[in-house]
């Protein structure tokens, strides 16, 4: 065995697999060793939730990356409809997201509000953060237990949950608050009949705003989903990223105190023009049921700290990701993987 398995922490639903005793491998050789455990490691996966390959020292570079993925996981997705602003590295390798240092991130499951998830996203490490940074991690089946049993009864009963989104032009995207992507970003073309194309494939409803802007409301969806290996029925959405009141309270934790500022204006002045999910009726979600969905998940965030080469692999409906505040470099590249389970 060319790896030995370790735990990072009791809270933590990451195994660790690293080079056993002074073993060292190229990364061609150690991709022939990861394809010869792919069904091993798969299962592992689907049992603690994620799989941190660690002190691998033949990984540095995207190329090396792409490798491992190759081994473990090839069959990549295309991030059609994401809300987070990435750039493609190589071929299907993107950077993890573009939202500036100065920003927090909530635990998420990868693109929860589309049919379209991935079953697996795996991250790798090429720059360490210097300051901060960390990529915190979130156990679903333990968050899910938290959640009230009154909360979730209340978005059962409303249908679910939907997103609506409204993406501008490129021109005016500095115009809105947060981080917006416009939708020619969005829908990856620049030419309206593909997008809209892209919007009626997807099964989502779009209109466009007298300024350029795209509005999607994407599908309806129920607020849990039941893992298709495991039979395990977790929480599975954003409402902790996409609830208008949920933003300003982030923006406040986070000290972006401009960006709080011209939040609470846009939902004093233009409501309709932020993005934000609805019960899939069509009403407001309860606003104290939103708050406890955010408490529930900060309140379980474990951070990861990254050292370089680190390819992480975690279940996207078991393990939730997000990002701490960070300055200074960090580059990690982000894949994202179907077809797993």
């Amino acid at each position: 065995m060319y790896h030995k398995e370790s735990f990072l922490s009791s809270d933590m639903p990451v195994i660790v697999w690293s080079p056993n005793g002074g073993q060292s491998l190229g990364v061609n050789d150690l991709s022939d060793y990861l394809a010869s455990q792919k069904e091993l490691i798969l299962s592992r996966i689907q049992e603690k939730g994620g799989i941190l390959l660690r002190g691998f020292e033949c990984i540095r570079t995207s190329d090396d990356y792409q490798k491992i993925l190759d081994a473990v996981a090839p069959d990549l997705m295309e991030y059609i409809g994401g809300t987070s602003p990435r750039k493609v590295v190589n071929g299907r390798i993107m950077t993890a997201t573009e939202i500036p240092g100065s920003y927090s991130i909530p635990l998420h499951q990868e693109m929860s509000y589309t049919d379209n998830s991935p079953d697996l996203i795996s991250f790798f490490c090429e720059i360490p953060p210097e300051n901060g940074g960390e990529t915190t991690i979130g156990d679903m089946r333990a968050i899910t237990r938290e959640i009230r049993d009154d909360v979730r009864a209340r978005f059962l009963a409303h249908n679910g949950i939907q997103l609506c989104r409204n993406l501008p032009t490129p021109e005016r995207v500095e115009m809105r608050p947060g981080v917006p992507k416009s939708w020619p970003e969005a829908m990856g073309t620049h030419i309206r009949e593909e997008a809209e194309n892209v919007a009626v494939k997807s099964g989502w409803r779009y209109e466009w705003l007298e300024d350029g802007s795209m509005q999607l409301w994407q599908e309806i969806r129920p607020a849990t989903r039941k893992h298709p290996l495991t039979g395990e029925e977790v929480w599975f959405n954003q409402i902790q990223i996409f609830s208008p009141v949920l933003s300003l309270k982030w923006a406040r934790e986070d000290g972006r105190d401009d960006a709080a500022d011209r939040l609470s204006k846009a939902l004093a002045e233009a409501p309709h023009l932020l993005d934000h999910m609805r019960y899939g009726d069509g009403l407001q979600i309860d606003e104290e049921d939103a708050l406890h969905i955010y408490d529930t998940l900060s309140a379980n965030a474990v951070p990861l700290q990254w050292q370089r080469g680190d390819v992480l692999f975690l279940d996207n409906i078991l393990v939730a990701h997000g990002r701490r505040k960070f300055s200074g470099q960090r580059r990690i590249l982000t894949a994202l993987i179907q077809h797993a389970h």
